[in-house]
């Protein structure tokens, strides 16, 4: 299990951010809790993976209520707002009916990306944010909302009502690094990372975290992320991550920007080898799917990419070829003429997930490799190669170590 699901918090201590933040969500909940609420909805607004839907888990468990969740992946027009969340927010449990509080927390994931139109051929979020309106001013429980861009959501048509309805709140461990609080969590969390490291047998040293700290905070979710990089002996600048790009919203532009040269910038911004490539093309192969549904686009873009892919793979002779690979990968969504207008929730690609569970046995993961490595110079699958590993073996026992597996 990734560290940043198995270690993900469970109660209010364990999340790192300043008391004041955590006692206003408390005091919020517990005006809900004696059915005195004044606001209807909570928004927790923040920079990606500092924790807001962490958050709203923990208030789920820490108050004994179940989280009804819809999320950014979720097509969020009108007629499924009412299918969901309204239900969720105007209902009680039948069998509960006569509790005199809230028996449900409802929770609307990355609330600023619903698309609002009155054309549905612009997206599939029309009328969403008009629906969830509604939703928060007849609401029987709990709303939390949580966004990444809050001033952009602000702009948008019932926003503005949205919010004189909610408590607002940045979800940020401090707002100056010469600030108090910046000082106090750093500390908390260099001594939450070496708890993690000592429990998952990690050999790191408190210098090597905070370098770690210093690249990714406060993005928690990056930060454990690369603390995992360290198993076996791996450092963490071999997934070097830039502090403004991360992959994730470099694959969203590279799908919907339509400025090439935004693109190459944001690319040449993150990658940090020659193996960054390969990486990126995994992404757009994966997620290519979700942002067109056109068969011939399809097949315009992984034509691209099986093109890209020939340059990745003849780095191994000159490594300037990598750089083109990701060049070329990078021109995919000027293929396509049906382009996805609406929001979607990327997938992590699944080959990349499962080489990484190889990791956790050190000896099959480095034969695994070699045997790819072999299979690429020898024009053959690895599982094809495997079977004449022993012939590598007999010349490195005759050659020394002149050849190492």
């Amino acid at each position: 299990m990734p560290l940043p699901d198995k270690y993900r918090p469970e109660k209010f201590d364990d999340i790192i951010l300043p008391d004041d933040i955590k006692n206003q969500i408390k005091s919020w909940m517990d005006s809900w809790m004696r059915h005195e609420e004044t606001k209807k909805a909570l928004i927790l607004y923040g920079t990606q993976g500092v924790g807001k839907t962490t958050l709203a888990g923990v208030i789920s468990r820490c108050y004994n209520l179940p989280l009804i969740e819809m999320n950014g992946s979720d097509q969020r027009n009108r007629e499924n707002m009412k299918k969901v969340a309204l239900m969720a927010a105007e209902y009680r449990d039948l069998f509960n009916y006569e509790q005199n509080y809230p028996d449900r927390i409802i929770l609307i994931d990355e609330a600023d990306n619903i698309f609002e139109s009155r054309d549905p051929a612009k997206g599939g979020d029309s009328g969403g944010i008009s629906e969830l309106l509604e939703i928060i001013k007849n609401t029987l429980n709990p709303v939390i909302l949580t966004m990444n861009d809050f001033y952009e959501f602000k702009r948008k048509s019932s926003a503005r009502e949205i919010i004189s309805l909610s408590i607002s709140m940045e979800i940020t461990p401090y707002k100056k690094r010469s600030e108090r609080n910046y000082h106090i969590y750093i500390q908390k969390l260099l001594e939450r990372l070496k708890y993690i490291a000592s429990n998952e047998n990690i050999k790191i040293n408190d210098s090597q975290l905070m370098e770690i700290i210093k690249k990714d905070e406060p993005d928690m979710r990056a930060t454990l992320n690369d603390l995992e990089l360290y198993r076996g002996g791996n450092n963490a600048e071999d997934a070097y991550r830039d502090e403004q790009e991360s992959i994730y919203y470099v694959v969203s532009k590279t799908f919907k920007s339509g400025n090439y040269n935004d693109i190459i910038n944001s690319l040449y911004a993150i990658n940090g080898d020659t193996d960054f490539p390969g990486f990126y093309m995994q992404w757009l192969a994966e997620n290519a799917g979700m942002e067109y549904k056109n068969p011939e686009d399809l097949k315009n873009i992984f034509d691209i990419l099986s093109q890209a892919d020939i340059y990745y793979n003849m780095r191994i002779r000159d490594y300037s070829l990598s750089s083109y690979s990701m060049e070329i990968a990078g021109g995919i969504s000027f293929e396509a003429n049906e382009r996805n207008e609406h929001y979607v929730k990327y997938n992590f690609p699944a080959f990349i997930k499962n080489m990484s569970s190889r990791k956790g046995n050190t000896e099959r993961y480095n034969i695994q490799t070699v045997l790819e490595k072999l299979a690429l110079v020898n024009h053959m699958p690895s599982n094809e190669m495997a079977k004449y590993l022993w012939f590598y073996k007999f010349i490195k026992n005759m050659i020394g170590n002149c050849f190492l597996i």
